[in-house]
């Protein structure tokens, strides 16, 4: 520094900041605007979890989210990771590809249960009807119940969505939009 100190005559100095320095807890929530929105969410998506099992799938949500991941693929990472993510007998985030006929008709019956409904769903296999077809009529099958398919947005090619109470779309909707996630009745 001595010899550039005096090539340049001495103008080395860094001028103060004109802010104060932040936070980390500021700098998080400027990092990651919709954490305590996302976590939530989260929790009141997995509310039929046993306590220990919401518990750690929050953790992963938010893990996710925290290593900067936008919030609707935080949390499908988190929830339905194939090793790590929600076992099947607790199912509530439903993921499946846009031709996964298959895949509904495997996790559909699990994602019933989980959500408290008695009767179980059929699924009638009909090779001209497009997925989102097939989740249209679920959707139908579970207002009967009480319940409706909200859809959430992931930016992929798969439909992911849950089971909600009928009462409470409209509060799901708009939580899953404070949580920086599109959701939505009819499929993105």
């Amino acid at each position: 520094m001595g010899i550039l100190h005096r090539l340049f005559g001495g103008r080395f100095h860094q001028p103060p900041p004109s802010e104060p320095p932040l936070s980390d807890a500021a700098i998080m929530r400027e990092l990651h605007p919709f954490r305590a929105e996302l976590k939530a969410f989260t929790q009141r998506l997995l509310v039929r979890m046993p306590d220990k099992e919401r518990a750690r799938l929050v953790r992963r949500v938010m893990r996710c989210y925290g290593l900067g991941e936008e919030p609707a693929v935080a949390l499908t990472d988190g929830v339905i990771d194939q090793e790590k993510g929600q076992p099947l007998e607790h199912l509530a985030l439903l993921a499946v590809d846009w031709k996964g006929h298959d895949g509904f008709e495997y996790l559909a019956p699990h994602l019933v249960t989980a959500s408290g409904i008695g009767e179980p769903f059929v699924y009638r296999t009909d090779p001209a009807t497009t997925l989102e077809e097939v989740i249209g009529n679920f959707d139908l099958w579970l207002i009967g119940h009480g319940k409706r398919y909200l859809h959430v947005n992931t930016g992929g090619d798969e439909y992911v969505g849950c089971i909600v109470d009928g009462d409470d779309v409209d509060n799901m909707i708009a939580m899953a939009r404070k949580a920086g996630i599109k959701a939505a009745l009819k499929a993105f």
